[in-house]
């Protein structure tokens, strides 16, 4: 009984110092999550994406490397294993067709310089993206860029076939292919530069996706942009 009485007090005494020690990590950890709620609750922020953006995979992932800010250093281009290349791009070019976003022409020239280039190249133009880059030696090249998480972020080149290429509509199949046909503040933007761009914007998703031809040349991109920055353009 003594030493029952002894050990009493001081398993007291050490469960009480646990507790003492373990309580500022216990309020970190709680103060955290409120502010990590508070961050994600702050309609406050105009550059903050909403809740239908963070539902789209493609406007989350888009908005979260834009939030991380730009590459360190540009990372220069640098060969890579042809069938790796061709690989890495395949399932952007079958959703394209899938998705009937470029004039057949254009499209089975794509693939066809794919399928033929001999060496092409990669780099990581901006943080979360990857580009391959394809030539056939004779003035005829295509640019892929895509995300880490799968998405076409871009595709621009000249194949040798613009024929069929209608801005507006390329834009329009482009948004359906990307799944993001769901936000409905959708609106046209000044169209800016040389050719015949049609670009268009979403608030909502934040994300500014144009496409555009100029002389066969001919480009398709989708990029995140806070409403103070598409404001400029305007």
């Amino acid at each position: 009984m003594k030493l029952r009485e002894r050990w009493l007090p001081l398993a007291a005494t050490l469960a009480l110092v646990a507790l003492c020690a373990a309580a500022p990590f216990l309020w970190f950890a709680l103060r955290d999550r409120q502010l990590t709620r508070a961050a994600w609750a702050d309609a406050g922020q105009s550059d903050f994406l909403s809740a239908a953006g963070r539902e789209n995979a493609v406007a989350r992932e888009l908005y979260y490397w834009r939030e991380q800010g730009a590459a360190s250093t540009y990372d220069l281009a640098e060969p890579v294993d042809a069938a790796t290349a061709r690989q890495a791009v395949q399932p952007a070019l079958q959703a394209l067709r899938g998705a009937k976003v470029l004039p057949d022409a254009l499209l089975t020239a794509a693939e066809d310089l794919v399928a033929g280039a001999a060496q092409p190249t990669r780099c990581r133009p901006a943080a979360g993206m990857t580009e391959y880059a394809f030539d056939d030696g004779q003035g005829r090249y295509l640019w892929l860029c895509l995300s880490d998480g799968g998405a076409l972020a871009q595709i621009r080149g000249d194949v040798g076939s613009g024929d069929g290429f209608e801005p507006a509509a390329v834009a329009d199949a482009y948004r359906t292919m990307l799944g993001l046909d769901d936000f409905a503040d959708w609106q046209d933007a000044a169209p800016l530069g040389y050719g015949d761009p049609a670009p268009s914007y979403s608030a909502d998703a934040q994300l500014y996706l144009i496409a555009n031809i100029d002389r066969g040349y001919f480009s398709l991109s989708v990029t995140s942009m806070s409403p103070e920055t598409f404001a400029g353009l305007q």
